[in-house]
């Protein structure tokens, strides 16, 4: 059903743009709308940091607090808390992250403007962190249609940047 913007409300989208990982498969974080869920927020260069590692660290920062209460009075119990309190942040916030609300890892390799966008680029929706939508369809017109994969639209004036990425799960 084209409407007055010759938009397809109920056309499906191309099979072959589906958001995958660089070995075909479906990344981690696809939800059901298309769009991809991502974890992390710290990129140092074009190397993102695992958010489990930053979970750790929270751990660790939180139990040399309650070492440095509990020092005097039970040592062993601070040296324990000081060593699994890390691990057990990490490895729950990974568990988190893979079985409870899946969701990939994300890596910025650049920035395009708006107009420059093409089918089958991935794109941050909101900025240079959180979810992921991949192009379907850009229509010109005063500003920028832009149909991702799911139906979404999202409208952007030309000189708009957006930012560029690489799934890695």
């Amino acid at each position: 059903m084209p409407t007055d913007s010759s938009i397809d409300l109920f056309s499906k989208p191309a099979a072959g743009l589906v958001p995958g990982l660089g070995d075909g498969r479906p990344p981690r974080g696809l939800t059901k709308a298309g769009w991809v869920r991502t974890t992390g927020w710290l990129q140092v260069g074009h190397h993102p940091v695992s958010s489990a590692h930053i979970a750790a660290f929270a751990g660790l920062l939180w139990s040399l607090v309650g070492a440095a209460v509990v020092v005097t009075s039970r040592p062993v119990v601070a040296g324990v808390l000081v060593i699994t309190t890390p691990a057990v942040c990490g490895v729950s916030w990974w568990l988190f992250t893979v079985l409870v609300r899946p969701a990939s890892s994300a890596r910025n390799t650049g920035t395009k403007r708006a107009d420059e966008l093409t089918p089958g680029d991935l794109i941050r929706l909101y900025g240079t962190i959180g979810p992921v939508g991949q192009v379907v369809a850009v229509t010109s017109g005063e500003e920028l249609l832009v149909t991702l994969h799911g139906g979404w639209h999202r409208t952007w004036a030309r000189d708009h940047v957006l930012h560029v990425v690489e799934l890695l799960s």
